[in-house]
């Protein structure tokens, strides 16, 4: 029987906090359950080449954008992999939305990559060799993506340091909107800062939203829905004021609305990417759902939060 490895890793959608956590504010992520990727590595005969199966390179190893090229090289080398292998890669997670992708593809390869070398494997290792990929994949990231997907919870994430935080426990649905327009969480970040460099006058939308984050940790505690789309509403308003809001996610928010939403707001960088919106039914959600497809949305989720 050839040699063969398995993993599998969900995404993460960060609820609220995005852009004041670069300034030091606090953020919630959690896991996003239906999002998925899954990895597979198989041993080939000596004859062939070791290669990838993805969407977003398909073919020999040698040829595969940089940042698959070298995690892959660094597991081959590092356990001296002599055969030549085969590295497929399944997702519903789109890149360059906001929802962790990168994070949970490494997450899934290092998973079946121990997985293929029958070792065990403690989640501290798991998150130093993911985040070693995501360091390929991004130069600098924060951790919170790894952290999220790793300890399959919710977190709360300042200044670089996690907290694990209870699972949501709430009666109501969370639909989960790749707009289709891909973001630029960079040029973002950049654009916000620059922002309060001309007219500090800004930062007192960062420092609202900083405050959100502390009472949308209360309305979880409490398990108010209502309460946190409340929250929610609020802090799209300082998201649209910092300039990171886009037109197909302000044209979706409404149509949601009218279809019953009670919440929504941008998720990660903004300017197109993920957005996240609320509902207390999932007859409500499923139409949300259906509207956002039919006004141009890639791909939608949804997930209930009561755990």
């Amino acid at each position: 029987m050839a040699q063969h490895g398995y993993g599998e890793a969900n995404g993460k959608v960060i609820l609220i906090g995005e852009h004041a956590v670069t300034f030091g504010e606090p953020a919630i992520a959690i896991p996003f359950t239906t999002g998925k990727v899954r990895a597979t590595i198989e041993a080939l005969s000596d004859t062939e080449t070791s290669y990838i199966k993805s969407d977003v390179y398909d073919g020999a190893l040698i040829y595969a954008p940089e940042h698959l090229k070298a995690v892959i090289r660094r597991f081959i080398d590092l356990y001296q992999i002599d055969n030549p292998i085969k590295v497929t890669i399944d997702t519903n997670l789109p890149a360059s939305r906001g929802l962790g992708s990168s994070a949970a593809m490494a997450v899934a390869f290092v998973r079946a990559s121990f997985d293929y070398l029958n070792k065990p494997l403690s989640d501290e290792q798991l998150i130093e060799e993911a985040n070693w990929a995501e360091r390929i994949a991004h130069g600098k990231p924060s951790g919170i993506d790894t952290q999220t997907i790793v300890s399959n919870k919710p977190v709360w994430f300042q200044k670089g340091e996690v907290q694990n935080l209870k699972p949501l426990e709430l009666k109501g649905y969370m639909v989960v909107i790749d707009t289709g327009v891909r973001g630029s969480t960079k040029q973002a970040v950049e654009d916000v800062h620059n922002l309060w460099k001309e007219d500090a006058a800004y930062l007192q939308y960062v420092e609202h939203i900083g405050q959100l984050v502390f009472e949308a940790s209360d309305a979880i505690n409490h398990r108010n829905f209502e309460q946190l789309a409340s929250i929610f509403n609020l802090c799209q308003e300082n998201l649209r004021t910092l300039t990171v809001s886009h037109d197909k996610i302000e044209a979706l928010l409404e149509a949601s609305k009218n279809e019953g939403a009670i919440a929504g707001k941008l998720t990660g960088g903004g300017r197109g990417g993920s957005m996240i919106v609320l509902a207390t039914t999932i007859e409500i959600a499923e139409r949300i759902a259906k509207t956002a497809e039919a006004l141009g949305a890639h791909h939608t989720w949804i997930e209930y939060l009561g755990g």
